[in-house]
Parts: C-alpha cells; structure tokens; sequence
C-alpha cells in the first residue's frame, strides 16, 4: 500500500466525519440505482450495510427487498476476505464490527449477483475505487460474473479525477456519486 493512500484515506475520513447528511440524498440515491437497467433486470443484488459517514444503503436494501430481489450482503471473514449471505432482513453484528446476516443465513456465491455494489471513499471515472484498506473487496470482486455490473456508491464530492491505484487493486464498472451515475467507458 502506498504512503499517499493512506494519507488520503485518513483525508477522506475525516471530511466523512465532518460531513452532514442532505436531506432526502440516501432515498435519491436508492431511485437513482434502483432505476438502472441492470438493477431493473437483476434477480439478485450484491450490497452492503453503510456505516457512519458513507453514503446510506438502508433505503436502497428495503427497495430491493420489497422489489422483490434476493439480496446478498457480505460478511467478513478472518482473513478479511468476503463471503455473501442472503438477507432476509435480520442482521447481526459480525467481525470489524460490521452489520451482516446472521451465520444461519444461506451463503450465496458472489457469482449469482447480477449487480454488485460496492462501497468507496472516493473513485475516479476509470472504475479505480479507494477503500478502507483491508483488500476485502479487492479479494471478492474476482468472484462477481464477468458481466456483472459493479457499482461503487460514494458522496457526490468523492468523485475524483484521479485516486492511488496498485497493481491488486480492482476497478468498478460504475460509480454512482450521489445521484450523478458514470459508467466506466
């Protein structure tokens, strides 16, 4: 990892913590995505539970889920790799701290997703995404079908011209910055 991401990864945080929540910005976003022709056609949604300071998915999880997609969220594992569990609504608090499914919950290959979102503290037009650092998503993305749409949500300000890429980093198909959705060329 390179010193200047985690000098901006600290940036970024601490704008996040500093930031306020727009009225309405989490139920904009959610339609935005949600009107999507991919996200119109999936059966199955790959997502995750926002905490503090990144874009809110709450609304986006329950439009999903009353659209009548299967939901997949992922959980963290000891190596900090990902598997995905199908969401049912219940949710437990999981390794890192993280919201996920409880372990009854039936484990789903991250393959069956037709859309995967995934979150970011910033993100380029060219799909490069700058995570939290722990290589989880770097590590799961491989796993998406190859014609899966992977999408990063970030606040409309994260959207860069340019973030720290390394070699093992994976890019995203789309960025979804606030509502203003860029697909990668």
């Amino acid at each position: 990892m390179t010193s200047q991401k985690v000098v901006t990864r600290s940036s970024l945080l601490a704008a996040r913590a500093e930031r306020l929540p727009e009225p309405h910005e989490d139920a904009d976003r959610a339609t935005a995505l949600l009107d999507l022709p991919e996200v119109v056609e999936a059966d199955t949604v790959a997502a995750y539970v926002s905490i503090v300071g990144e874009p809110g998915t709450a609304i986006l999880l329950d439009r999903l889920r009353a659209g009548g997609k299967r939901v997949l969220l992922p959980v963290v594992l000891a190596d900090r790799d990902l598997e995905f569990r199908e969401y049912d609504g219940a949710l437990v608090t999981g390794r890192l701290g993280m919201p996920c499914p409880p372990p009854a919950a039936p484990q789903v290959p991250l393959a069956e997703a037709a859309v995967v979102v995934v979150p970011a503290l910033a993100c380029d037009r060219r799909g490069h995404r700058l995570g939290r650092g722990g290589g989880s998503y770097d590590r799961a993305l491989p796993r998406a079908a190859p014609d899966a749409l992977t999408v990063a949500l970030i606040h409309p300000e994260e959207l860069w011209r340019s973030v720290p890429v390394d070699p093992h980093d994976q890019p995203v198909r789309a960025v979804l910055a606030g509502t203003t959705f860029v697909r990668v060329p």
